[in-house]
């Protein structure tokens, strides 16, 4: 069962980067920005999780894992409440 688990983890983190590609015209409308300012918040998004995973699995590799993806699904589920209550794109 905690295969499940991390599996479902692991399909919702990867998918973020992916899905939101489509719904970037909507985006940009919403915030009223260009499009290419919206793709660039995918941008850095994928360049955090390229960058930032590797580091934090060094850094983390002492601490138990299901601590870990915890710690790292709670800060995701975090990160995206946080982007659904902005109100605006700080240029």
């Amino acid at each position: 069962m905690s295969v499940f688990w991390l599996a479902l983890a692991a399909f919702a983190i990867g998918t973020e980067a992916f899905v939101i590609a489509g719904l970037l015209p909507a985006i940009a409308a919403d915030i009223q920005i260009s499009v290419a300012a919206a793709g660039q918040l995918v941008t850095a998004y994928a360049l955090a999780y390229a960058l930032g995973s590797p580091i934090l699995a060094v850094t983390l590799n002492n601490l138990d894992r299901r601590d870990v993806l915890t710690l790292a699904l709670s800060c995701f589920i975090v990160g995206n409440l946080l982007a659904v209550a902005s109100t605006g794109f700080p240029c």
